[in-house]
């Protein structure tokens, strides 16, 4: 199975990457060098996150060329701009990074994501260069379904071990009616590591209820998993998520307890990344800690 830049997972093995968003607020330094510290480690691939700028596709191109590593933007909104514009900067990543580079676009704020979509995956592939792979976001089952039509890679996103095993039968049921082979499968694992399991905690509950409690089709993936009542409540957005919300779709805890968290929640998929989380916005040992925690092996 390839998975974008040309790594395999023929032997059965998950392919470990990383994730550091610039919300984290580590300084340019501090960042390149978790990122050469990554490569240290062990990880397959670097991504970030896009804002519908050409940002991301800077610092991936900075990555690249700090550390070797393949990178990759997951994702970009595609309500944010053109097909042109995104096609333009994935063509002078891919370029500089000779190769080994992935897009990975979302539906960003389209009123009707599934229909919307179609069209500008169409143009969006007849501008990219060719061999570059496209990776598409997907929550429910409409766009899981074009993403197994359309996509070189699937983007999942805060998802249950069992919404993985869920995601993976649609995408591959579609794939077969669409006569092609199922496509690898992506996710970002918020995962935060800290001496003390609660302030962990807190750092993954502010980064989940952001999602979970925003917009609408984050609320429902959130119901599909079961989580409706809680995030129901009158009261939710003042009171922490439960511990087996947290633990459903995110690794935390203190170093030692959450890498088998990790693993877990890594089962399904052919790319499993870990999203750094820190415990303050600038804390670059707090984002070494993660990445010690989940290095590959």
């Amino acid at each position: 199975m390839v998975l974008g830049w040309g790594c395999t997972a023929d032997n059965g093995l998950v392919e470990v990457g990383f994730s550091i968003d610039p919300a984290q607020g580590l300084s340019r330094e501090d960042e390149l060098d978790c990122v050469r510290c990554a490569a240290e480690l062990g990880y397959r691939s670097a991504w970030t996150p896009g804002r519908g700028d050409a940002s991301a596709f800077d610092r991936c191109l900075a990555w690249h060329q700090a550390s070797g590593l393949p990178t990759g933007v997951a994702v970009v909104p595609a309500s944010g701009q053109p097909p042109e514009f995104y096609a333009q900067h994935a063509a002078r990543v891919w370029e500089g990074s000779r190769g080994k580079f992935t897009l990975g676009v979302g539906s960003g704020r389209m009123a009707h994501a599934a229909s919307e979509m179609r069209p500008y995956l169409e143009e969006l592939r007849r501008l990219l260069p060719p061999g570059l792979p496209l990776y598409v976001a997907a929550l429910g089952p409409l766009m899981l379904c074009l993403a197994a039509e359309m996509a070189d890679g699937v983007s999942l996103n805060w998802c249950s071990e069992d919404q993985v095993a869920w995601s993976r039968s649609e995408v591959e049921r579609a794939a077969a009616v669409a006569g092609r082979t199922a496509p690898p499968i992506a996710e970002y694992i918020r995962t935060a590591v800290d001496a003390d399991p609660a302030a962990a905690a807190r750092v993954l509950s502010g980064a989940m209820l952001e999602y979970a409690l925003g917009p609408v089709a984050y609320r429902r993936h959130f119901e599909r998993m079961g989580f409706a009542e809680e995030l129901a409540r009158p009261d939710s957005a003042g009171v922490p998520p439960s511990p087996r919300l947290l633990s459903a779709v995110g690794a935390w805890g203190a170093p030692g307890e959450v890498r088998h968290q990790f693993l877990g929640l890594s089962q399904g998929l052919d790319c499993a990344i870990v999203r750094v989380l820190v415990r303050e916005p600038g804390d670059a040992e707090s984002a070494r800690l993660v990445l010690e925690e989940c290095r590959p092996g």
